[in-house]
């Protein structure tokens, strides 16, 4: 009876120890995140700390302008380069690490779309696989005063997620 209850003990808490670690991994940004942190640093950094990143780089990018850069990274796997400009050219890059599965398919699916007529876009049918340096996919929200863009490449063992404002002209 002994060996059965240590045995009970031992199983449960190596399955709370595994729950416990992979919870760590869980990254919970989306594209909206990403696109509220270009008008909102402080909500970026917030939301890049609730999910473990913590800051590796920071600097102030020009004297002449009002400007910030930082660089943010997890483990190896995702890093995120948060460049603020005052002429509100602000401009986010992420870098996913190929083995990180499922944060690349996320910021795909949580881009924002618009409904045209009857005809929806769906980004959940873009297949990230065929993506390289020649073959790139740019997607484009339109706001009221801008244009939100994001850029998706890979260049080994990177997927590269690039967010930022255009004019509307």
């Amino acid at each position: 009876m002994k060996t059965v209850c240590g045995l009970i003990v031992f199983v449960v808490s190596l399955i709370s120890c595994e729950i416990a670690y992979s919870q760590k991994d869980i990254i919970t940004l989306t594209s909206s995140d990403f696109i509220k942190g270009l008008d909102n640093k402080d909500y970026l950094r917030k939301k890049l700390t609730e999910n473990g990143l913590t800051v590796v780089g920071k600097e102030g990018i020009d004297t002449t302008k009002t400007g910030s850069y930082e660089s943010w990274k997890l483990n190896s796997m995702v890093f995120v380069d948060l460049i603020y400009n005052s002429d509100r050219e602000n401009t986010i890059k992420v870098g996913i690490h190929e083995t990180f599965t499922g944060l690349t398919e996320r910021l795909i699916k949580s881009f924002p779309h618009k409904k045209n007529g009857n005809k929806e876009d769906h980004q959940s049918s873009i297949n990230i696989t065929p993506i390289n340096k020649q073959i790139n996919y740019s997607l484009a929200y339109s706001r009221d005063t801008d244009n939100i863009v994001v850029t998706i490449w890979f260049d080994n063992p990177y997927y590269f997620f690039d967010y930022k404002h255009g004019k509307l002209h």
